[in-house]
């Protein structure tokens, strides 16, 4: 991480518009030269001048996920901040702070001009006021949303926080969309598939059934009928390490009969569900307290399941 002066990244910023030149003429967009100007066979064409149309734009700033380092604690004295401006330095827009957060939600939407075939950059603010009363920013992270990603339909998704501390994998949830458009739909969080398996064909899936109702997704080997499927299917459709497996040929709430099913048959329609995730800081007043959880009894595996929350901080 590194520490940033400029004063545009500091929070409270007016929202600033692009400007858009328009001379002092008649016409809508002010002087507009007179006959003839263009006519001489010896004026090349860059000549004439053009004027850009500022494209009107509609965006959500949703919020983070996985932001923070292992150690940041609550108390820290810190707020954080999201800053949208355009590849250009063109200040778009600044979110309110948001007091020790470990993963902010802003849930802002603001309405904003930008040039046609704009990248807009969302950059990611910590905020400390120090003891002799000096404000320090330091930037956690920022994201690129490229043109081509929202100019025809939309966006809405996350994106990979780039420029992050080492060892950290976070995303922002942002929403995108043109003047007098709806917001494209996010990524469905379940799905349908049809699989089909051929005689010694494998599934090609590390799935723990160990949960009772669902199947989870611990690996997607590179062979198998589940990367055969994900080499033809479109990545939000694709099978995923940590989704479920909420249902096969109809069955559901039986992990080991779905898992039986998936080894006996030969065709599947077979219902994914997305994991949903988030982050929580949990504080304990005693290091040496029980966390207040029961895990299944022998863990395996890439992730820990738990069976019951009981009596502790959590």
């Amino acid at each position: 991480r590194r520490e940033d002066t400029d004063s545009t990244g500091t929070p409270g910023a007016d929202l600033v518009q692009p400007n858009l030149e328009t001379g002092t003429g008649d016409g809508p967009h002010g002087h507009v030269p007179k006959s003839g100007w263009a006519q001489s066979e010896n004026i090349q064409a860059e000549e004439i001048p053009t004027f850009v149309q500022s494209v009107p734009l509609t965006v959500t700033i949703a919020g983070t996920r996985g932001l923070r380092e292992k150690e940041w604690v609550p108390d820290c004295g810190k707020s954080c901040y999201c800053v949208l401006k355009t590849l250009k330095d063109q200040l778009l827009h600044t979110t309110r702070c948001i007091d020790e957060a470990l993963d902010p939600s802003w849930n802002e939407e603001v309405e904003v001009d930008c040039d046609p075939g704009e990248a807009l950059e969302f950059s990611i603010w910590d905020r400390a006021v120090e003891s002799d009363g000096d404000v320090k920013t330091v930037k956690l992270g920022r994201v690129v949303l490229e043109s081509k990603e929202y100019a025809s339909l939309g966006f809405n998704g996350e994106l990979w926080i780039q420029d992050a501390a080492r060892g950290i994998e976070a995303y922002l949830q942002i929403k995108v969309k043109s003047a007098r458009r709806e917001y494209p739909r996010g990524p469905a969080q379940e799905f349908t598939i049809n699989l089909e398996k051929s005689a010694g064909k494998p599934m090609g899936a590390d799935i723990d059934v160990s949960c009772g109702k669902m199947g989870y997704i611990r690996a997607v080997m590179r062979d198998g009928v589940f990367a055969e499927y994900n080499r033809t299917a479109t990545p939000e459709k694709q099978v995923k390490v940590g989704d479920y497996i909420k249902k096969v040929n109809g069955i559901e709430d039986n992990s080991l009969s779905m898992l039986d099913c998936l080894k006996k048959e030969g065709r599947f329609e077979v219902t994914i569900q997305r994991p949903l995730l988030f982050t929580i800081a949990i504080k304990k007043k005693d290091v040496q307290a029980q966390l207040g959880v029961k895990l299944v009894d022998r863990p395996s595996g890439n992730s820990l399941l738990i069976k019951e929350v009981i009596t502790g901080p959590l």
